[in-house]
């Protein structure tokens, strides 16, 4: 009986029997499926710890990084950046459609400009220009000077006499007009953020984007190369992936799985498991034509390599060989 048994599962599961009982599987699968609400059949924290166990507590092995690696460089390198564009990738109304979002995003964009240009390193660069024009402006006195008689001796001559009387003079005074301008660029750093709010409205905003969209969206994505290169590209994704081992282990990453987590219970608690299938978009057609796609091939290799019949028979064999098949047989049913 045990073998007859064996045998019977082994037919079904080859083909062409195999589609007949996948079908009939999903299809009792989904029926039972629909007298079972999500609440009943798993809970929050249950599945809040299979989350904490796989998405924080579990160390991954050492091949990822070298993996993660090997795919960047792969990546870098694969011909399709040659033949695609960012038209291919994105269509004019989607880009447009973004736009749009980013222009409504008004307070977020005041608060950018405005903490961009009180930061230091705005107040540097604003200051280093300034200085430098203002001590180009000098330099070139003596052309500014070259209509006017005997200006430019006169000139000559102060600069002259201001060198031999105080030699730090002019480093003194280099400093001074530095601290000056910084001092001046600060204090009018609330209106220059104004003024490029001003002129960073939402029309300036889309005519931008319109032109940055237009200059490059036949433009091949291998062009990118000319300025990332493969090197670049694995330490940045070497760098994610240290920046997510560090980020899985904070309170934040964690309440935030927990959040999720709670969010669908909420709203999908009380469903039936069938409807919240539908609701995510896996359909019954889904189901069978993946099992198929991998299960022939799976079946196939496993009758190859001889390990199907005992994989069948690992959990018959202990029914078969139990008291209660005897003492059946015994007593003759």
């Amino acid at each position: 009986m045990l073998e007859a048994h064996v045998r019977h599962v082994v037919e079904r599961l080859s083909e062409p029997a195999l589609r007949t009982w996948l079908e009939g599987e999903v299809d009792a699968v989904l029926a039972d499926a629909r007298q079972l609400k999500l609440k009943d059949a798993v809970t929050p924290t249950q599945i809040k710890r299979t989350a904490r166990a796989f998405a924080v507590e579990m160390e991954p092995a050492g091949g990822l990084p070298e993996l993660i690696a090997l795919t960047a460089r792969r990546i870098h390198a694969h011909p399709v950046f040659e033949r695609t564009t960012p038209n291919d990738l994105v269509t004019h109304q989607r880009y447009e459609d973004s736009v749009d979002k980013f222009v409504e995003l008004r307070t977020l964009r005041e608060k950018i400009v405005r903490e961009a240009v009180a930061s230091p390193v705005y107040i540097a660069f604003a200051t280093d220009l300034l200085f430098h024009g203002i001590k180009d402006y000098l330099a070139r006195s003596s052309e500014l000077t070259r209509g006017i008689p005997g200006a430019n001796s006169v000139m000559k001559f102060g600069k002259s006499m201001v060198s031999r009387a105080s030699p730090g003079l002019e480093a003194s005074i280099d400093e001074n007009l530095r601290r000056y301008v910084e001092r001046s660029v600060r204090s009018t750093a609330r209106s220059s953020a104004e003024f490029v709010l001003r002129h960073l409205n939402d029309d300036a905003l889309r005519d931008m984007a319109r032109e940055i969209w237009d200059r490059s969206k036949f433009t091949p994505l291998s062009s990118l190369r000319e300025d990332i290169s493969a090197d670049d590209v694995e330490d940045l994704f070497v760098t994610g992936y240290e920046f997510w081992r560090e980020l899985r282990t904070t309170p934040f990453y964690q309440e935030l799985i927990d959040c999720g987590i709670d969010t669908l219970f909420e709203r999908y608690g009380s469903t039936s498991l069938t409807e919240l299938l539908e609701e995510i978009g896996v359909t019954r057609d889904m189901i069978i034509g993946e099992g198929m796609r991998y299960l022939p091939r799976v079946i196939k290799l496993l009758q190859r390599k001889k390990l199907l019949e005992p994989a069948i028979r690992r959990q018959l064999e202990p029914f078969y060989r139990s008291e209660a098949v005897a003492g059946i047989l015994r007593d003759g049913g």
